[in-house]
């Protein structure tokens, strides 16, 4: 399972106490607006229904006396009857729009009380006086149109309807007498609603009736109006909605509405939400700005613990993986906690002390590699020393003086060079001239049998390595490989060269041969016990020398290859980075 993190854990932790409470100031301030909205519709709806009941009251009045005057007033049935020249015709017409002007006094609500005679296309009015004579025209010949429109079965005669005379809305109620004759009211909407001019306009309040499609009938500004047409009104006018809705315009209303029982209008109120919460919205902003302030602290905090906690602790961490990979020099910055400047000071001591621990350790490697470096010279000594003795005794016999001479020239160079162990460092080129020196002394020896060759590569001749590197990896090749059975010289060829392009590369050091090779599955055992930390007792002490030598000089994980030649014998490779003598990094 992975593990949690202190940034993680501290993250979680503040979010779990934060994120309830802004929710729960969200709800609050949600729930109180709703609150707010109830309590107010509530209250206009209660006015609403007062004015419509009031509306339609005066509505009923009037639809009642046009039933009972249709039903009852013997004058307007029989204006169908007679001859439109008779005398009966002409008394019964006056009487009529008698009883017209008579009514018009009781019914006040309707702008214009009208009979109609659908045998003589007669139509009588009697408006109110407030009616001018041009609007009376108007109307007139409007209630014609509407009259010639429809039949005398149609169902407008069954209610009341919505009539727009000039961009004016107005309610046209009329009741057939079933004797081709027609007593009816018009009421303009635009007076109905006067009683309600007290609430329009009152704090930005806007009271006006609207058609069963949501289409306002009843005067508005011009740019309420523009913006009612733009929302569609019908789906808030439906039944089963909420008491109230939002309806945003130019900016949010509260929308209450109430249904006629007689026309088909509602009377609708919109209240500015702003007017009605009163200084809500600055409450209502302020718990919306509570998330981003709260964000805002979050990441103040999470930086507050990113600088003292969460960044040493990462310090500390990257400290320890640092000494880990084996770089001692590694130290924490002060820290303004107590806590972290305990730690920062036991982590820096613990530290040096390992440091120091681990140089006295390099040092007496170093001694032990001398050590043992000197004893591999004092054994090489006496051994190549009696070899070599023995061939100038036998050149000697054979009066070979010039020979001699040469043998004796390689032997001096020789073990001036073997000799110097108080020289831990040389270039390549000496080493390689060592080399020279050394086979051409088993040359002496074995003049048939024994051909060499040493490559090296002129840009790594001042490169630094540790003495006695290559010479244990001829003499392995001279021991193990050397053969005379094949009927061909034994060769030993030496190679000094980079291991890629470029002047930084590291430098590879090759002896391969033609001898008898590695044995068949030796090589895995042979890499194993040379790379190993300890020598084996079972041989190859001079290689794993070599390479433990290389590594202590180096301060790098150093690997020597073992490969099978072609078409015979063996190929030894060691890889060593490239370092340069302090007289050529001068001069370069």
């Amino acid at each position: 399972m992975k593990q949690a993190r202190l940034r993680s854990r501290l993250v979680l932790g503040f979010a779990i106490v934060t994120i309830p409470l802004v929710v729960l100031v969200l709800w609050n301030n949600v729930y109180a607006t709703r609150v707010v909205h109830s309590q107010v519709a509530q209250s206009n709806q209660n006015l609403l229904t007062m004015y419509m009941n009031d509306m339609d009251q005066v509505l009923e009045e009037i639809e009642n006396y046009l039933y009972k005057t249709s039903e009852q007033n013997q004058n307007l049935i029989s204006l169908s009857q007679y001859d439109k020249d008779s005398w009966e015709y002409y008394l019964s017409k006056t009487k009529t729009v008698d009883d017209l002007y008579l009514n018009t006094n009781y019914y006040g609500a309707a702008d214009m009380l009208f009979a109609y005679s659908s045998r003589y296309d007669d139509l009588f009015t009697a408006p109110q006086q407030s009616v001018s004579y041009a609007k009376k025209q108007a109307i007139q010949d409007r209630l014609k149109n509407v009259l010639h429109q429809e039949g005398e079965d149609s169902p407008f005669y069954m209610k009341w309807n919505i009539v727009e005379l000039n961009g004016e809305y107005a309610l046209v109620r009329i009741v057939n007498t079933n004797y081709r004759s027609f007593i009816g009211a018009w009421v303009d909407l635009a007076r109905l609603i006067q009683p309600l001019q007290a609430v329009n306009g009152h704090n930005g309040s806007k009271a006006f009736l609207v058609s069963e499609a949501g289409k306002p009938i009843t005067p508005l500004d011009a740019a309420t109006e523009q913006e009612l047409n733009k929302e569609n009104l019908k789906p808030h006018l439906a039944e089963g909605i909420a008491s109230y809705n939002i309806v945003k315009l130019e900016k949010p209303y509260l929308l209450v509405a109430k249904r006629s029982r007689l026309a088909p209008m509602d009377l609708i109120l919109l209240l500015p939400e702003r007017s009605l919460l009163e200084r809500l919205p600055y409450f209502q902003t302020l718990v919306y700005w509570v998330p981003v302030v709260a964000f805002v602290l979050l990441i103040l905090y999470l930086i507050f613990l990113q600088r003292s906690i969460v960044r040493p602790i990462h310090n500390l961490i990257k400290g320890m993986r640092k000494i880990r990979t084996g770089d001692l020099s590694v130290r924490l910055d002060d820290s303004r906690l107590f806590e972290f400047s305990t730690i920062k000071e036991t982590f820096n001591a613990m530290a040096e002390q390992i440091e120091h621990l681990k140089i006295d350790i390099y040092e007496e490697q170093i001694r032990t590699q001398k050590a043992e470096l000197k004893h591999l010279q004092a054994q090489i000594h006496p051994h190549f020393f009696m070899n070599s003795l023995n061939i100038v005794y036998h050149l000697a016999q054979i009066g070979k003086y010039d020979i001699i001479q040469s043998l004796a020239h390689h032997l001096v160079r020789y073990f001036r060079y073997a000799t110097r162990t108080q020289v831990s460092v040389l270039t390549v080129k000496e080493e390689m001239e060592h080399i020279y020196h050394y086979l051409s002394i088993q040359k002496y020896r074995f003049p048939e049998a024994l051909e060499f060759h040493l490559d090296t590569d002129p840009s790594l001749e001042d490169c630094e390595i540790p003495p006695l590197i290559v010479q244990p990896l001829v003499e392995n090749a001279m021991v193990h490989g050397f053969t005379m059975s094949s009927g061909e010289p034994f060769r030993i060829r030496v190679r000094v060269y980079p291991a890629e392009d470029g002047p930084d590369a590291d430098l590879w050091i090759e002896v391969e041969d033609n001898g008898k090779g590695f044995a068949e599955g030796n090589i895995p055992e042979l890499s194993e016990r040379v790379h190993a930390s300890q020598p084996d007792d079972g041989g190859h002490i001079g290689l794993w020398n070599v390479v433990n030598r290389c590594r202590l000089f180096f301060k790098t994980g150093v690997r020597m290859q073992f490969e099978a030649a072609q078409p015979r014998g063996a190929r030894v490779r060691i890889r060593l980075p490239r370092q340069k003598t302090a007289k050529k990094a001068v001069t370069a």
